[in-house]
């Protein structure tokens, strides 16, 4: 495993994990063979790593996601949740959860989750007396669920790293996600009816269940396209591939829809996804080419065999690996810790014999506290980014470190009970 060490030392000098990962992984091929037959032997490698059919389905639902945020649906889950659930003790931060959380899904962006209830939800609920932390730490980890709730980007690198089915990952990461969602919410709701200083009783407006289920219209479209996503995913009428152009084609219509479709926009969409596309694909081909290394070098069988070796219980090496995402998710982003990491906990978990699925949703789960932790913790500097003096980092991470918490008692459900997680696609057809 001597590679991982000047990987590591890379990447903590700030040199971009793709160009680390083909720097490190070249000489590592040279050193495995020579300087000649590593430069014919990675052109193969590279090619295999990009001929791949799965892969089309990175940048279709990436475009879903972009298509999704510049639909502007935003405004309208907040405006629903809040006439649903405004009237709940602790009901403002409890609708900018979920709808948080729906958007995340929609976008599958954490950043952009954060940042627009940022502007959203924080000001209001500051203005009504909410606890500022609280605030946005509800903000900066419902954001954080786009990691999990499909269709997730994520999920679709781990199942392309792993070869494991798309479809069934996408699937699996329903429940866990919406688990994670609740239980934000009922840590908002204890807190208001526990400590009413930090979120005040507030004598919320009636809504007539006539306006409730107005407020509904704004977000039927994207619900259906979620639903004919995921529905088709499940019951088995289009692969994961086809489930993404079907997805963005929906995410279209309903642009258009809402009137906001405009060649400029739509060519400012495909841009995006462009780049977005390309960054992925460039850090998923060079991690192919360091995984290569760590495999030819016989580094994954020997690691494999050590861990073995010391005869721990089996949740203690799960214990051990998800030590190790804390720790790696202190440094570095989502994507990289899948592409650094999963070539050499992968095989420790097939030998412990973990459902790769199950252990899929851990380690996104794990992903899903490196966006919240520091000092990376990408969806708390973008609420201060856009939340500017109104509070401090520190204040961020503090009011974060309460969903830290609520989501170690979901993890811990998760570990405790795997069908919570394999009961869904093991229902799905092969």
């Amino acid at each position: 495993m001597f590679w991982f060490l000047p990987l590591m030392f890379s990447v903590v000098l700030g040199v971009p994990v793709a160009f680390a990962l083909g720097l490190v992984g070249f000489l590592g091929l040279v050193d495995n063979l020579n300087w000649i037959a590593a430069t014919s032997q990675i052109k193969a490698i590279l090619f295999g790593a990009t001929n791949s059919y799965a892969l089309s389905c990175v940048p279709m639902f990436i475009l879903m996601g972009e298509l999704s945020f510049k639909a502007g649906i935003s405004d309208d889950l907040f405006e629903a949740a809040n006439k649903w659930l405004g009237r709940l003790p602790g009901g403002l931060a409890i609708a900018t959860n979920f709808a948080c959380a729906i958007f995340g899904a929609c976008s599958g962006s954490t950043i952009a989750s954060a940042s627009v209830f940022t502007k959203i939800a924080l000001p209001e609920m500051i203005e009504k007396g909410y606890d500022k932390r609280l605030s946005a730490g509800a903000i900066a980890s419902a954001g954080a669920l786009a990691c999990m709730i499909p269709p997730s980007i994520l999920m679709v690198i781990y199942g392309l790293i792993t070869s494991q089915p798309i479809n069934k990952l996408l699937v699996a990461g329903f429940v866990p996600g919406a688990m994670t969602a609740f239980a934000y919410g009922l840590g908002i709701f204890l807190v208001a009816k526990g400590f009413p200083k930090l979120v005040p009783t507030l004598d919320a407006e009636q809504v007539s269940l006539g306006e409730k289920f107005k407020a509904l219209t704004g977000v039927l479209p994207i619900a259906f396209l979620f639903l004919l996503v995921m529905g088709g995913l499940f019951l088995g009428w289009f692969t994961s591939t086809a489930a993404g152009a079907i997805g963005s084609a929906g995410a279209l219509l309903v642009l258009m829809m809402r009137g906001r479709f405009t060649l400029k926009t739509f060519y400012d969409t495909l841009v995006q996804t462009g780049i977005l596309s390309c960054s992925l694909l460039i850090i998923i081909t060079f991690g192919n080419l360091f995984s290569f290394v760590l495999s030819s070098s016989g580094a994954i069988d020997n690691f494999v065999g050590f861990i073995t070796g010391l005869n721990m219980a089996p949740v203690l090496v799960l214990l051990l690996i998800i030590a190790l995402y804390v720790m790696v998710g202190c440094m570095v982003d989502p994507v990289s810790m899948l592409i650094i990491t999963l070539p050499a906990v992968m095989p420790v978990a097939e030998a412990m014999g973990f459902d790769p699925i199950w252990f899929g949703i851990i380690v996104i789960t794990m992903l899903e506290v490196g966006v919240i932790t520091p000092p990376v913790g990408m969806n708390a500097y973008t609420v201060k980014a856009v939340a500017g003096d109104a509070l401090t980092t520190g204040e961020i991470f503090s009011g974060i470190s309460f969903f830290l918490f609520l989501q170690a008692i979901v993890l811990t459900i998760i570990i405790s009970f795997p069908p919570i997680v394999t009961y869904l696609p093991s229902l799905m057809m092969d």
